[in-house]
């Protein structure tokens, strides 16, 4: 079925949602006709755009499990975030990861704020309770999922952080994140979470989702309304967030709960044969949890060998970069072992 949805996985085995994600044919089909629609009535279009607002705010706050009113729709990731730090009153302390998504870390650093970072490692859990003991942190900001080794940060962890420390606010990029697990914003332990919409939510480019906690409300000390006005200052782009809307949608027809359960059952076989082969490093089987993100260990001749053989995937760091949605199969999965294990 994923074949019929997905032309582009005919092609290729693709192994790459961690960087773009596929659009579907269905989504393809869609916004032709929006954009047909556009043609035949301008500045109708328009008018129905801005009323469909309310709706799209609806579709996100159900599928993330938030508040309409706290839930934002955003062109992506980099601007979403900013919107939201801009907020924050100034000389805030902020604890980082030094090797953390760069966009991030600069929305951070371009404010008037005094950062602290910490060294990425396998066990980060225990190094953020270390630096967070000292007792001067006002925000703890990571990525949910780490871009550049698949980390999946321990979210009971944090949960337990946010009762020990119920004035720390700790904000997610969710971009290597929603859209690849189930998501309830309001029962997590996050204050602000943003993420684009062309990865795991499988939504084209120039959109993503944004979504604020009371108590981030409360520190910025101003209503939704002010970030909301900030988001939407001038026009937008009506057929991306028309297409966020759509995939959303998309995921919730075919029973999204079901697709991760799939999706989370060839990631748990990925992991252990990957690990047999040493192909990964044994951080990755010893923690309780990993993402579908994996680094395979190989220098730029590995990825060159993979790419002549039709499995896409890109370099990072040290290594290559290989990642499985709900669409892939042990097919692909064997492929991958087969491309390597040959001379």
């Amino acid at each position: 079925m994923s074949l019929e949805i997905f032309p582009l996985l005919t092609k290729s085995t693709y192994l790459n949602t961690a960087y773009v994600g596929p659009m579907s044919k269905d989504l393809a089909v869609f916004r032709r006709k929006h954009e047909y629609e556009y043609v035949q009535n301008a500045g109708d279009y328009k008018i129905k755009a801005y009323a469909s607002l309310e709706e799209t705010h609806n579709v996100l706050a159900k599928f993330f499990g938030s508040t309409p009113a706290n839930t934002f729709v955003i062109p992506n990731f980099s601007i979403g975030i900013r919107n939201a730090i801009s907020l924050l009153p100034k000389k805030l302390n902020i604890l980082l990861i030094q090797e953390e998504y760069p966009s991030l870390v600069k929305a951070f650093e371009e404010g008037d704020f005094n950062i602290h970072k910490i060294p990425m490692q396998p066990e980060i859990e225990v190094a953020i309770e270390k630096r967070l003991a000292k007792g001067d942190i006002d925000i703890l900001a990571l990525s949910i999922v780490q871009y550049a080794s698949g980390l999946f940060i321990d979210i009971e962890f944090l949960k337990d952080l946010k009762e020990r420390y119920p004035n720390l606010i700790i904000v997610g990029d969710g971009t290597q994140f929603l859209g690849a697990h189930h998501f309830n914003f309001d029962t997590s332990p996050f204050d602000v979470v943003a993420a684009s919409g062309y990865k795991w939510l499988l939504a084209g480019f120039g959109n993503g989702v944004l979504l604020i906690s009371e108590a981030y409300i409360d520190m910025i000390r101003k209503k939704p309304l002010a970030l909301f006005n900030l988001v939407f200052n001038g026009h937008f782009n009506i057929l991306a967030i028309a297409s966020l809307r759509f995939a959303i949608k998309a995921f919730e027809k075919q029973d999204f709960r079901l697709l991760m359960k799939k999706k989370d059952s060839l990631t748990q076989n990925a992991k252990q044969l990957l690990n047999d082969t040493g192909l990964i490093d044994p951080w990755v089987l010893q923690r309780a949890q990993h993402s579908s993100i994996f680094i395979l260990k190989g220098e730029k001749g590995v990825h060159k060998k993979l790419i002549k053989n039709n499995i896409k995937c890109v370099p990072r760091g040290k290594g290559i970069r290989i990642s499985f949605h709900y669409y892939n199969t042990d097919k692909d999965l064997n492929r991958l072992l087969e491309v390597l294990k040959k001379d």
